[in-house]
C-alpha cells in the first residue's frame, strides 16, 4: 500500500519513524466519513483526533463521526506477529499472511498492527495487511466502522493528492462464523501526483473487514496491495476467509 513516512519513502521524516501518514508529505485524500456517533469502549485503534502522533486525521466538521477510543501509548499489546500466521490476542484474531515475507513495521496514527513489504524499491512504496481493535460500536454499524477507517486512510495521504476511491463490495458478510462486513475499494491515484512522486503505482486495492469479536466489541483487519504486486489480489478472499475469532 501506500508510501508510508517510515517505511514507504525511506528518505522521508506505509493498513497498522513511529507514526503513519502514507507518503513522505501528507495530503488530503478525497473520501468522506460516515455514521453520527462515537463508541464509548476502549480498544487499541487510534482517535482520528488523537493518534499517536498527536495529529488530527479528520476534519473538525466531521468530529461527530464513527471514531475508536483514544491510543495511549506507542506500543502495541503483545501476540504473534510473525507469518505464516498473525495471532492478535488483543484483537480477537488471527489470520494468515498475504505473502510470506511480510515484516512488523512501526505502530502509526491509523492501524495498530502493520506489516509490510517493499514492491518498489526506489520510492519504498509497500503492500500492507494488518489489524486493530475498535471496542464497542456504539450505534454505529460495522459497515459505518469500515466506511470511517477507509476515509480516514485516504485524508492521511496514504494515496496521495485527491485519489479516486470506487467501492468494489460494501456488503454485510459472516467471517470466522461470527458477523462481518466487507468494503472493497478499488483507490486510483492521481496521474499528476504519480509522476510527481516517481511511482509506477496507478492504483490499490483496498479491503477493510469489521469483525463483531463480541456482544460490545469490533476489531478490524486490512490489506491494501498496488498494482505492481496485482498478482496477489485473488488471494484475498482466501486470507479473507482465513480470519479467526478467539
Amino acid at each position: 500500500m501506500r508510501a508510508a513516512r517510515s517505511v514507504r519513502a525511506a528518505g522521508a521524516a506505509v493498513l497498522l519513524a513511529a507514526a503513519l501518514t502514507a507518503c513522505a508529505t501528507t495530503v488530503n485524500g478525497s473520501g468522506q466519513f460516515a455514521g453520527t456517533r462515537a463508541p464509548q469502549a476502549s480498544g487499541d485503534f487510534p482517535s482520528p483526533t488523537t493518534g499517536s502522533s498527536g495529529t488530527s486525521a479528520q476534519p473538525p466538521s466531521q468530529a461527530s463521526t464513527p471514531a475508536p477510543p483514544s491510543d495511549t501509548g506507542t506500543s502495541r499489546p503483545p501476540g504473534t506477529f510473525a507469518c505464516p500466521t498473525i495471532k492478535y490476542p488483543f484483537a480477537h484474531l488471527s489470520f494468515d499472511c498475504i505473502i510470506a515475507t511480510l515484516a512488523v513495521a512501526p505502530k502509526n496514527d491509523i492501524w495498530p498492527l502493520r506489516l509490510y513489504k517493499t514492491v518498489e524499491a526506489p520510492t519504498s512504496w509497500v503492500l500492507e495487511e494488518g489489524a486493530g481493535n475498535w471496542g464497542d460500536p456504539g450505534s454505529n454499524s460495522l459497515a459505518d466502522i469500515a466506511l470511517a477507517v477507509r476515509t480516514r486512510m485516504i485524508t492521511a495521504g496514504g494515496y496521495g493528492t485527491s485519489p479516486t476511491p470506487t467501492t468494489v463490495t460494501d456488503t454485510d458478510t459472516t467471517v470466522g462464523g461470527v458477523p462481518a462486513h466487507v468494503l472493497q475499494t478499488t483507490i486510483t491515484l492521481n496521474p499528476a501526483w504519480a509522476k510527481q512522486r516517481g511511482t509506477k503505482v496507478t492504483s490499490e486495492k483496498l479491503w477493510i473487514v469489521v469483525v463483531k469479536v463480541g456482544a460490545k466489541d469490533a476489531s478490524l483487519w486490512y490489506t491494501s496491495i498496488p498494482n505492481l504486486a496485482a498478482e496477489l489480489w485473488p488471494k484475498v478472499p482466501a486470507i479473507i476467509q482465513s480470519i479467526r475469532v478467539g
